[in-house]
């Protein structure tokens, strides 16, 4: 029987499709947490005791969907292992990271297991958004290399300052993912009404949300003035869209806390998190031009 082999574009495409799943599943998790179905189901693997499929209940298949879109992120990412094996030409680089975001997503449903024992402890719930984006950074990173072509053609080359400086953006929006998850394990949208939440005052943690988000947009302007005499048009290119989308995230954060947190609101914040996340991935990538060749 022949054995199927990929070329460089269908690969990319396979590592396109984990990256979308990945950031799909972060969505799905959101919306399990903004309408009260996180503990749908009280049970794992099951849905019930007894019951892997839940019954007539809103609340329960909210949560049952949530993990069937895990079942089949966890299906792409074996696939992104296999056709990594089978690609021509091959490349090591692409079969360690998709290893990688196999891993990844063991570890998210072993996670995802036990914040549904814990009954939703904050802190748990909390190491489970931290760990997607650690899998989303990996599937960025993949998608990155399985690009067939990787030209720095035309580019000037970037000096340690300006790397320094998208380090230091990079970082900051760490920070601010971070305590993002602080507020919203303090803040009432907890998966389920019940569910205790983190012992803080909610403007407080609020506020130092906010200082992070201003301190980043503040750093990212510099960025964008220090790159505009250099010529390296993918950095500025990569500059500018990291920029709309952390003004964009800032706008419907200061609207969403002083409109008393519109569950639409705070879901389109999470998602706009995850792709301010990819975005500065990928102002990571473009910065460093010695980064992590496939072939």
């Amino acid at each position: 029987m022949r054995i199927i082999s990929l070329n460089a574009r269908q690969y990319h495409w396979l590592t396109r499709c984990a990256l979308w799943l990945l950031t799909a599943i972060v969505v799905s998790g959101v919306a399990v947490r903004l309408t009260g179905s996180g503990l749908g189901c009280s049970d794992w693997p099951n849905c019930e005791p007894g019951q892997l499929v839940p019954e007539a209940d809103v609340h329960a298949w909210v949560e049952f969907g949530n993990r069937l879109v895990t079942g089949l992120v966890s299906i792409v990412v074996v696939l992104a292992v296999l056709g990594s094996l089978r690609r021509v030409p091959p490349a090591v680089a692409l079969t360690r990271w998709s290893w990688g975001l196999v891993a990844g997503v063991a570890a998210q449903i072993g996670l995802g297991a036990i914040t549904v024992l814990t009954h939703l402890s904050p802190p748990i719930v909390m190491g489970h958004f931290l760990l997607s984006m650690v899998l989303i950074w990996n599937s960025v990173v993949l998608e990155h290399l399985a690009r067939p072509t990787q030209s720095s053609a035309g580019t000037t080359p970037i000096g340690p300052l300006v790397r320094l400086h998208v380090y230091t953006v990079a970082t900051i929006t760490a920070l601010v993912i971070f305590t993002g998850t602080v507020v919203t394990a303090t803040g009432p949208h907890g998966g389920d009404e019940n569910v205790e939440r983190l012992n803080f005052s909610f403007p407080d943690v609020a506020r130092i949300h906010g200082c992070a988000v201003v301190l980043l947009l503040f750093v990212s302007i510099l960025l964008k003035l220090k790159l505009r005499g250099l010529g390296s048009n993918c950095l500025q290119r990569r500059t500018n869209m990291f920029l709309i989308v952390a003004l964009g995230q800032a706008t419907i954060g200061y609207v969403q806390y002083f409109t008393k947190l519109p569950i639409v609101l705070v879901g389109c914040h999470v998602a706009g998190a995850t792709l301010l996340w990819v975005m500065v991935i990928r102002l990571l990538l473009v910065s460093d031009m010695r980064a992590l060749k496939a072939d």
